[in-house]
């Protein structure tokens, strides 16, 4: 009974966040424009771009874009917003949907660079599928740490210039794991490799996610 009804409130809570981005519509825009730009610079100078460049600078501009768009899940807050969801939100449950909220976004703006990059510089997977797959098991990566440095970095007096700082080191192991999929995806080989780094990927995930578990509700107390 009881997780039925933190599943209800989480999903409540999932909706209200949707639709909240959503009307901020020019924080959506701003992203979109970050991406806009990064590749357009990119075909410009760029050019011929091979496909482990190009493979490269999606990465990079996905990791900056992300830090843009995920910031916000607790720095973008007011006072006043963050201590009315402190005593109507259960930590976990409001932890858990910015989690998923950030990840349907990045997995948006992903799709959508992958969509320009392909347009202008090329599109040289030759495994689109293990390219989603790995689009798919990235974003969740990307979001819990940047999630759970955002809440870090909220009481700080510049939040802004410490969430690189603390999310870089952490984002490095599974960074490392996604261009490693996606270059097994840029060459077409074998779906026999892949299985390794997508287990370790699937792993790292669930060990972030249990590890905003445990500690979010303390900085949310805090």
């Amino acid at each position: 009974m009881k997780q039925a009804a933190f599943l209800r409130r989480a999903l409540a809570l999932l909706g209200h966040d949707v639709r909240r981005e959503t009307r901020q519509a020019q924080a959506l825009a701003g992203s979109l424009l970050y991406l806009v730009a990064g590749v357009f610079a990119a075909q410009l100078l760029l050019r011929p771009v091979g496909p482990a460049a190009w493979l490269t600078f999606y990465w990079l501009l996905v990791l900056f874009v992300s830090i843009y768009t995920v910031s916000r899940s607790f720095l973008g807050q007011s006072r006043g917003l963050h201590l009315y969801y402190r005593v109507s939100v259960p930590g976990v449950a409001w932890w858990l949907t910015k989690v998923m909220t950030g990840t349907l976004m990045l997995w948006v703006l992903m799709g959508f660079c992958a969509l320009l990059m392909a347009l202008w510089m090329g599109y040289p997977i030759q495994d689109t599928g293990l390219f989603v797959l790995t689009i798919f098991l990235g974003a969740p990566m990307l979001v819990t740490v940047l999630t759970l440095v955002s809440a870090m970095s909220q009481g700080a007096s510049q939040p802004a210039q410490l969430m690189p700082v603390l999310g870089f080191p952490l984002l490095v192991p599974g960074l490392l794991l996604v261009h490693r999929l996606s270059k097994l995806a840029l060459d077409g080989l074998s779906w026999d490799l892949v299985w390794t780094y997508a287990g370790a990927m699937v792993g790292l995930n669930l060990m972030l996610l249990a590890l905003g578990v445990l500690l979010f509700p303390f900085l949310w107390r805090d």
